[in-house]
């Protein structure tokens, strides 16, 4: 079994090690999809590795299968290899220094998905958003089909309101508005962007608060409300 264990890494290891230093990618190989097929076998690696009567070799074989993983991720992201697997390494023999945790907290970080938490106050949950740079507070709304601004936000904004046309009709508790449809370079609430946003401008009088509608949360990873808080994530 051992002996299979390392000639099945060496296999993997070669084949990475090609990819690493030639410059290809796992998108340019034929065949299956290459990277699901390593990291499976890598997997299944790992768990004959654990659960291998020769204890003393199941570690090795372990690590050496984590770090082809991290060979495998660097290729296919096009990542430098070199600080990660030497991270990975370091981390698994509490080697760290302070240098080499900052460069681990910053691929973790570039990773991890970005989220906002917005607390919900009397009118709802009121975000801090930025529209083609510019800040202003939005209303968040699920009940409204598009990004909607008070004309005084998308003036500020830099929209020019004296050549949009208010053709789109909108039925409120008040009776039938009409708005004008523009497209916002940039809409950003704490680290979420969201580019080329589809969105109206609607006449003094009409709104209290620009609205976050479905043009801009339809295009996160998700929305969800839980109890006084909304989280959005990208």
């Amino acid at each position: 079994m051992f002996a299979f264990l390392i000639s099945a890494i060496v296999a993997l290891g070669g084949a990475l090690l090609y990819l690493l230093f030639t410059g290809s990618s796992l998108e340019a190989m034929q065949g299956p999809p290459i990277a699901i097929t390593v990291i499976g076998a890598l997997i299944l690696l790992y768990l004959l590795s654990h659960h291998n009567n020769e204890r003393r070799f199941g570690r090795l074989a372990a690590i050496a299968a984590l770090g082809a993983i991290a060979v495998v991720g660097a290729v296919s992201t096009r990542v430098d290899p070199v600080p990660m697997i030497k991270n990975f390494f370091a981390v698994a023999h509490g080697e760290l220094t302070s240098s080499d945790r900052d460069i681990a907290a910053s691929i973790a970080t570039a990773s991890a998905p970005a989220s906002v938490r917005i607390r919900k106050i009397d009118d709802g949950f009121l975000a801090n958003a930025e529209v083609n740079g510019q800040a202003f507070p939005m209303l968040v709304d699920s009940g409204a089909a598009t990004v909607v601004l008070r004309q005084s936000d998308a003036e500020k904004a830099g929209i020019d309101v004296t050549h949009v046309t208010f053709d789109t009709p909108l039925k409120t508790a008040n009776g039938t508005s009409y708005l004008a449809p523009v497209r916002l370079k940039s809409v950003r609430v704490g680290q979420l962007t969201i580019d080329d946003v589809e969105a109206l401008v609607a006449k003094p009088g009409t709104l209290n608060e620009s609205l976050l509608g479905m043009s801009f949360l339809r295009r996160l990873t998700s929305y969800q409300v839980a109890g006084d808080f909304i989280t959005l994530r990208q």
